[in-house]
């Protein structure tokens, strides 16, 4: 049997011009406790000359950011903060005789200088750097995602679609190496997006199971003939790792998340990392052991897909990564399983059946997750901004100079606008407390600069929000407007 492991990781762009690192936390986080030891992993289980081959879907908006100077400045700073306030607390904890605090409160300062360590020195501060070496050596496979990680079923013009996966798929080229195939934001797919993936050159695409016809197993098929095969997760092992109820990371041993101190285990009992860790090594070896049982039911050539998110293994479970340590190590170790990635895997076992695809996510209520009441003003707002996007790039395909440097800016504030975490949050009801009103500046943005295009010459408050807008908002610096074009 064959294993692939997928892991996905997204932020959406949190990244601010200014000195201190205020409100890039979540973007932080994600690197601390995930991608870092990840790649960590990664590199030193290769070095002992194990073969633990990976997919990474690593969106475009969260490489960009990993790819920029101030990112990486302001992830030193954060981390440095951080040590600081875990040296305070050790001094504290001493004072008051608190000796499991002060156990803790040491076990937090050698992990974050280990962290910093890696990052500063091992890996130069360039994490996309050295995913693409990992990639070089065959260790990992580059996926690709759309450019903002919109929710693609929803989108109101196809120019946005072919942008979003022209950019996404030159994006991920760029920084990580040529991707075989996509992830797509929550796994949403409408029919119809199969021939677009096709002409960007992608062989696959990722779905969830409730795409495929009634009566199909969820094994690989083409969904366009010879050009477009859709792989779906594993449902029956993703329990193991999704599930707080029926899963690993709800365990009482575990830390409980949404305690900030670190001190508090899941159970409510304090917090105990060596028993915790060695809690995650047990789970890593059931699972591998999950996935021989699965080797020996199935047929030999059969693949199983399983999904790994790495804001879940990471921030929200923080034994993950030690977790996923066991499992590769049992994976490459053991020889009834064989690691494979999606498009190694099809380069030898061409689907059988050909189906088209239903409509679905990976929530239960289809597109109602980036849809619904809250969200319908959002929905507007993005359909209407995006008619008038095309209207620009098709009326000014010729644009030099600062028109051009107008015309780019405009794309970019509507890519961002479609960032799927804003519906996601409104749906949710989950408001402006949680940024979801961010798209919001960007049409407001997005406005302005179509007004600037239609008047056609600069001023000098032009010049200062335009530079204004593009350092504050300055993903994707090579992206060009004309991809919207009718």
């Amino acid at each position: 049997m064959h294993i692939a492991f997928l892991l996905i990781a997204h932020v959406p762009y949190l990244r601010q011009p200014g000195r201190e690192p205020v409100g890039e936390e979540p973007l932080h986080t994600l690197i601390a406790q995930g991608l870092l030891p990840l790649v960590e992993l990664l590199t030193d289980l290769h070095a002992t000359g194990l073969r633990p081959r990976v997919a990474l879907a690593c969106s475009p908006l969260l490489t960009a950011q990993l790819s920029d100077p101030v990112v990486r400045k302001h992830f030193i700073m954060w981390m440095e903060a951080l040590l600081e306030r875990h040296a305070e607390a050790l001094v504290q904890a001493e004072a008051a005789g608190d000796g499991h605090a002060a156990y803790l409160e040491r076990f937090y300062l050698e992990w974050g200088r280990r962290r910093l360590r890696a990052f500063e020195d091992r890996f130069a501060r360039n994490l996309p750097e050295k995913l693409r070496e990992l990639a070089n050596a065959h260790v990992l496979e580059p996926v690709a995602g759309v450019a903002s990680h919109a929710y693609m079923p929803l989108l109101g013009r196809e120019e946005s679609v072919r942008a979003q996966l022209e950019h996404g798929v030159l994006h991920t080229s760029r920084h990580l190496g040529r991707p075989q195939g996509l992830w797509l934001p929550g796994c949403g797919w409408r029919p119809g997006l199969e021939a677009a993936i096709a002409d960007v050159g992608l062989r696959y695409v990722i779905v969830d199971p409730s795409s495929l016809p009634d009566g199909l197993t969820p094994a690989p098929i083409w969904v366009l003939p010879k050009r477009l095969a859709a792989i779906c997760p594993d449902e029956g092992l993703a329990r193991h790792i999704w599930s707080d109820e029926l899963g690993y990371p709800g365990d009482p041993l575990y830390r409980d998340p949404s305690e900030p101190s670190g001190y508090v285990a899941r159970s409510g009992a304090p917090y105990d990392p060596y028993h915790a860790l060695r809690r995650a090594q047990d789970h890593g070896t059931h699972f591998a052991m999950s996935l021989l049982a699965e080797a020996k039911r199935r047929p030999h050539d059969e693949l199983i897909l399983v999904l790994l998110d790495i804001a879940q293994i990471g921030p929200q479970w923080v034994e993950g990564s030690t977790w996923l340590q066991a499992v590769l190590t049992h994976c490459a170790t053991h020889g009834g399983i064989q690691l494979t990635t999606p498009s190694a895997y099809l380069q030898h076992h061409q689907p059988r059946v050909t189906a088209p695809l239903n409509g679905s996510s990976w929530a239960s209520g289809g597109d109602a997750g980036w849809q619904g009441a809250e969200a319908e003003e959002y929905w507007q707002a993005i359909h209407a901004a995006e008619a008038q996007m095309v209207h620009l790039a098709t009326n000014y395909p010729r644009a030099q100079h600062e028109l051009e440097r107008v015309l780019n800016q405009a794309a970019r504030e509507l890519l961002l606008a479609q960032t799927s975490d804003w519906p996601a949050l409104l749906s949710a009801g989950l408001g402006d407390e949680f940024g979801a009103g961010r798209w919001r500046t960007y049409l407001a943005r997005f406005s302005q600069l179509a007004t600037m295009v239609h008047r056609g010459c600069l001023n000098e408050a032009d010049r200062f929000l335009l530079e204004q807008f593009e350092e504050e908002d300055g993903p994707f610096p090579n992206f060009n407007y004309r991809v919207f074009a009718s």
